[in-house]
């Protein structure tokens, strides 16, 4: 149960870097940095971006429904060896 949780918990420092990520590519698409700007916005790949927070989101979910599913069962034994 425990490598569960542990996968889980990775799983979801990842998804969170992955949105962060997506989420910072979007939010610097054209923005203005010490008098210059960076990339216009036609150039970067903003549908990339939305489907990688989408992405990002849907991971996080899913490792948190396995956190959530090794819980129960950790729970369940203990319940039955008490």
């Amino acid at each position: 149960m425990i490598d569960a949780l542990q996968t889980a918990f990775t799983g979801m420092a990842r998804a969170t870097d992955r949105l962060g990520a997506a989420a910072q590519t979007i939010a610097s698409a054209g923005a203005p940095v010490s008098g210059t700007t960076l990339e216009p916005a036609a150039q970067v790949d903003l549908s990339g971006a939305a489907v990688e927070l989408l992405g990002a989101k849907s991971a996080f979910a899913l490792n948190a429904a396995v956190a959530r599913t090794a819980d129960r069962m950790t729970g369940q034994l203990l319940d039955i060896n008490a």
